[in-house]
């Protein structure tokens, strides 16, 4: 039988991730966020112009 490809919450005993590991992937997105706003204003701001 084939994994479940997303995972689900986890349970109550796990441990939780390390503090690095989160505050990357909060980086992560936040730059990932910032770089699309970026590109639809600059893709909009070149078809105005």
């Amino acid at each position: 039988m084939k994994p479940p490809t997303i995972e689900g919450p986890p349970e109550d005993g796990d441990p939780k991730p390390p503090l690095a590991k989160s505050l990357l992937w909060f980086a992560a997105l936040w730059v990932g966020g910032v770089a699309a706003v970026a590109i639809a204003a600059y893709s909009l701001r070149a078809l105005i112009l």
